[in-house]
């Protein structure tokens, strides 16, 4: 089951990278700067790592630990609800 839930969150982080990087590249288009670069890079990034950890979650279920299994649903509950807090503060 947690394992189920930690994908999920996965995608969750994935689409708001996503959603991210959409705001990032409309500002980009309007602005030009370099602020606006490094945002788009930024979310890039996360983007990259959010599809690695999904991989990596499904192919490597069988050999993890509950414990890591837990621990590393936590870690991306905290990230999705920054993600969720960076993206509202964003699009606005």
């Amino acid at each position: 089951m947690a394992e189920a839930i930690a994908m999920l969150i996965h995608v969750v982080n994935i689409a708001l990278a996503l959603a991210l990087l959409y705001i990032y590249l409309q500002n980009f288009r309007q602005l030009r700067n370099r602020m606006t670069v490094g945002l788009v890079v930024f979310a890039l990034f996360f983007l990259a790592q959010g599809i690695l950890n999904l991989y990596f979650e499904a192919s490597m279920v069988m050999y993890s630990s509950g414990a890591a299994q837990s621990a590393s649903m936590v870690l991306e509950a905290v990230k999705a609800v920054a993600f969720a807090v960076l993206a509202w503060i964003s699009w606005d």
